[in-house]
């Protein structure tokens, strides 16, 4: 198995939705030459070295891919530099196997799912509790009314009978 990194820049005046575009491209055609991705992920906006098509910035891209076959390698090479929306683009090959890398997106997201479940548990503790304890206070308070209500009856009632 071989291991390549290619890095290359996609102009700077493109959205996030039109850079996904872009990288939507690339891995699909990574697809049609049988090569595996490994890692496929934007570095940002960076200035340039240099003007490249009178840029001073761009986005960069970074590309980490195996394969079995150097025979596409060329052809995808060439597909690179024929995209208008790619300014510069350069492939290495690679001696151990890239890392693979785990967007901070995700494991924000991550983070912020599990802390939303977490709140949301004790949030549920806490009301059922609460919920319970209220419950427990009303009932208590509703039998001390009937039990003075009662009360005051029984005690009418015996008033009643001995005046009578």
């Amino acid at each position: 198995m071989r291991y390549y990194e290619s890095l290359y820049i996609v102009n700077p005046n493109y959205e996030n939705d039109r850079l996904d575009e872009v990288m939507k491209m690339v891995t699909d055609k990574l697809g049609e030459y049988k090569f595996s991705i490994i890692n496929h992920r934007s570095w940002g906006k960076k200035r340039l070295a240099y003007s490249i098509e009178k840029h001073k910035y761009g986005s960069f891209i970074l590309l980490h891919f195996e394969t079995e076959s150097v025979g596409n390698l060329n052809r995808f090479e060439r597909f690179m530099v024929l995209q208008k929306q790619i300014l510069r683009n350069q492939t290495i090959c690679l001696d151990t196997k890239p890392e693979m890398k785990i967007e901070e997106k995700q494991v924000n997201e991550s983070i912020v799912n599990e802390e939303k479940e977490s709140t949301t548990k004790k949030t549920k503790e806490v009301t059922e509790g609460v919920a319970e304890e209220a419950t427990e206070e009303v009932t208590e308070e509703v039998a001390e009314e009937v039990a003075e209500e009662v009360t005051e009856e029984v005690t009418e009632e015996v008033t009643e009978e001995v005046t009578e």
